[in-house]
């Protein structure tokens, strides 16, 4: 027996589907025996956690997928509680965080092993190890401690989504993930490839997946989505894809299998990529139910771009594509990545808010998603930060000391470069425009709370005047804590 856990990382009733566990049931189902705890729909997970300990001693492992975040503070504290109360099982991580902070995680004496980037052929091999039928050393993808020193086992070559199993969504409460979306009233997700061919120096999918890339096959996919129209009454889809649209033939094709299933959909891709498509592509995507996608714009400065490494993306094809998106019925999001130039961080946040400003005006349906940089164990600008002095916890319990937790939830990324004021003034730019325009794919506030936010917040937008913002910091606050009491999401 071996239980799939996925802390909560996400607000009540917005959670999606836990992808990473679903392909790993994939593998288990009928070969191994499992349960799947999902802390976003099951409110007491660690209870449910417990009872599942309890009623089936001869559980030999828990796996637990980590994201940083609110899931790593999570998991962290689950893990701890684990390993007091049943210390004969183990501990197993997985995922993004454990990934790049492989050591941190093994430094901790309460977890046991750590898989690497995919777990779909290595947790099967751990599991006939943890049963004494194959040595550790032979488990691919995995990570230990052993005689006081860590060892780093092979890695497989990327899995082939079409080889994987079809996901057992019966495991699953899926009236639970079945979400009220702006693509629809019943949206679900789905993966249709893994990886991603590209090399952003800020991004965690590169350091996990080194620039490699595999997709489904278009039956797969369709076939996939019909069971989920069919079975499960989804009506809109998020394609999670890391990047969704690499191959123009692949997504031309799937966008003529899906004008039957008449689904609205969203899905994440790059700019330049995007850019290169031609005009019928973008009908027949459009045409199919394409509702919106998500770009990494990323900063105001080119130059910024080029330190991120995004390939030759510049601020002008960020203003190009904003404006063919507003010739189909394509909402364009746009995802900026504030404070992460070391040499000239005010004006590459300055040059990001007026990017902001200026694609709402060629595209007034344009969505901004500002996050603050937070680095990644790789690439120039991390170089950067290690030179000025960021050095990340030994272990797992110095991640939650108060400066490291701030640090995964995004509120403090240890860049010496982000004065605290630079940091205000990215913190109230946020403010002021999440209350403006709040995002458009979840619906987690009532209508009247978005109005209140809106008209509370039109000033200090119009007229560019974010000093401050404590007004709407708090509001925000009072609003999502009482819609969470009042069941709003």
């Amino acid at each position: 027996m071996i239980i799939l856990y996925y802390p909560q990382n996400a607000p009540p009733g917005l959670g999606r589907l836990p992808m990473s566990l679903l392909a790993l049931a994939a593998v288990l189902e009928g070969k191994e025996e499992y349960a799947i705890v999902d802390g976003n729909t099951d409110r007491h997970a660690f209870r449910t956690l417990v009872s599942l300990l309890q009623e089936r001693p001869e559980t030999i492992a828990v796996a637990i997928s980590v994201m940083p975040g609110l899931q790593l503070v999570n998991a962290i504290r689950d893990s701890k509680r684990i390993h007091e109360q049943f210390p004969g099982v183990h501990i197993v991580w997985g995922g993004y965080f454990p990934s790049m902070h492989t050591e941190s995680v093994l430094n901790t004496p309460y977890i046991d092993y750590v898989i690497r980037a995919q777990g779909e052929r290595a947790l099967p091999e751990l599991i006939e190890s943890l049963a004494g039928k194959k040595p550790i050393a032979e488990v691919h993808n995995a990570s230990y401690r052993l005689e006081g020193a860590f060892r780093h086992n092979a890695e497989y070559p990327l899995y082939d989504p079409n080889d994987r199993p079809i996901f057992p969504y019966q495991r699953l409460p899926m009236d639970r993930y079945a979400i009220p979306t702006f693509i629809g009233e019943r949206t679900l997700c789905h993966e249709s490839s893994v990886g991603c061919p590209h090399k952003c120096n800020f991004c965690g999918v590169v350091d996990l997946f080194q620039s490699r890339w595999k997709a489904e096959e278009v039956d797969r996919t369709v076939s996939t989505l019909r069971v989920l129209q069919i079975q499960y009454g989804m009506n809109g889809v998020e394609f999670h894809d890391s990047d969704f649209f690499v191959s123009q033939k692949r997504v031309a094709q799937l966008s003529e299998e899906m004008l039957p299933l008449r689904l609205k959909w969203w899905g994440e891709g790059r700019i330049d990529t995007l850019l290169r498509y031609d005009r019928s592509t973008w009908k027949l995507m459009e045409k199919s139910g394409l509702k919106m996608i998500f770009f990494g714009a990323e900063s105001g400065l080119n130059e910024t771009l080029t330190l991120m490494d995004k390939g030759g993306v510049t601020i002008e094809q960020t203003k190009e594509i904003a404006t063919l998106c507003g010739e189909f019925d394509v909402i364009p999001e746009f995802s900026f990545v504030m404070g992460a130039n070391p040499e000239r961080t005010e004006e590459d946040i300055d040059a990001t808010i007026r990017l902001m400003y200026e694609l709402e005006r060629l595209n007034p349906r344009s969505r901004m998603h500002p996050f603050i940089y937070t680095p990644v164990p790789f690439g120039t600008i991390y170089d950067e930060a290690v030179k000025g002095g960021l050095v990340y916890p030994k272990n797992l319990d110095q991640w939650l000391d108060h400066e490291w937790k701030q640090y995964t939830l995004r509120q403090n990324p240890h860049t010496p470069w982000l004065t605290k004021r630079l940091y205000r003034k990215i913190v109230n730019f946020r403010a002021v425009h999440q209350s403006y325009a709040p995002k458009l794919n979840d619906r987690h506030l009532a209508a009247w709370r978005l109005r209140l936010l809106k008209i509370l917040s039109s000033w200090r937008y119009r007229s560019r005047f974010f000093a401050g913002a404590y007004e709407l910091r708090v509001l925000q606050r009072l609003l999502v804590t009482s819609a969470a009491h009042e069941g709003g999401f």
